[in-house]
């Protein structure tokens, strides 16, 4: 779809709210350009836009072949964008208002088995460096919950022994995780090679705790990458992603507390409906608990 050229006054707009979401509602770099993207698909001024000006965007993008989950986000940024020139008195008039998307289908997080994991973690650590690191890391975002992007944050200091962690979430939110002794023992056996690792590339101060091959920051796509190759050589059976280490600590606490409240504490999350889909990843064990414990059941 070809793009108008926007006048200053529109973008000025744009570049206030993109500036509004990132220094005040703390959005990532990454959903600021999504956000950006988004608006700039949007041809008039905001005060001339109509509900069915959007509604023509967004059909022209559907039958260009856009997903559902796509067509949602857009519509997202658009609310949010709008809202906010509300808010401003910029506009008088919502054009959001009523704006539909194709409903999303509702998709359950996959989790690995608490027995294949077990097997995994117990291996001892590998004598290829980058396959001890994701064996490390395995262990690290199963035991934690953490995503991907929180663990590349952690520095050196980790390895220190430390009882928690303290992580910077979405949103830059900071949470405090605990560290498991199991963990702790995988972090301090992780200290010599890490370290044979880095005096190698000359980079013995490195201060992040996971790194590449030469020694610097280990990016997220190396780590997947890492992570998923481990598995395979240690014959997990299925395809390993950071994120669903991440499913099975919410699937597995769960499922051993059934507490919802300190499974979103320990994720993260902000909503606590977004914790709730791990509810349905175990519907038989949570009925034989109900069935146990509840009065009226027995």
């Amino acid at each position: 779809m070809r793009r108008a050229e926007q006048t200053p006054e529109h973008a000025i707009l744009i570049q206030r709210y993109l500036d509004f979401l990132r220094l005040e509602r703390r959005y990532s770099d990454n959903s600021v350009k999504a956000a950006q993207r988004d608006l700039l698909l949007i041809i008039n001024p905001p005060q001339q836009v109509t509900p069915t000006a959007l509604k023509s965007i967004l059909a022209q993008r559907h039958a260009n072949g856009a997903a559902p989950a796509s067509l949602a986000r857009v519509a997202s940024s658009w609310r949010g964008f709008f809202k906010y020139l509300l808010n401003n008195s910029v506009i008088e008039i919502d054009p959001t208002l009523g704006l539909k998307t194709p409903k999303l289908p509702r998709s359950l997080p996959k989790a690995v088995g608490v027995d294949a994991l077990a097997a995994l973690l117990a291996l001892p650590l590998p004598q290829e460096f980058r396959f001890a690191q994701a064996h490390v890391l395995i262990e690290l975002l199963y035991c934690t919950g953490l995503r991907i992007s929180e663990a590349l944050m952690l520095r050196a200091e980790a390895l220190n022994g430390s009882t928690e962690l303290r992580v910077i979430g979405k949103g830059n939110k900071a949470r405090i995780v605990p560290v498991v002794d199991t963990l702790q023992a995988r972090l301090r056996e992780f200290v010599e090679p890490r370290q044979r690792h880095l005096l190698k590339h000359g980079r013995g101060q490195e201060t992040s705790l996971f790194v590449s091959a030469k020694g610097q920051a280990l990016t997220v796509r190396q780590a997947q990458r890492d992570i998923a190759n481990h598995a395979a050589n240690c014959g997990l059976g299925q395809h390993l992603h950071p994120h669903m280490l991440r499913h099975s600590f919410g699937s597995h606490l769960l499922q051993g507390t059934q507490n919802l409240r300190a499974v979103q504490e320990l994720l993260g999350h902000a909503s606590i409906a977004s914790t709730q889909v791990y509810t349905a990843l175990d519907f038989d064990h949570l009925s034989t608990v109900y069935d146990n414990a509840f009065p009226r059941a027995k």
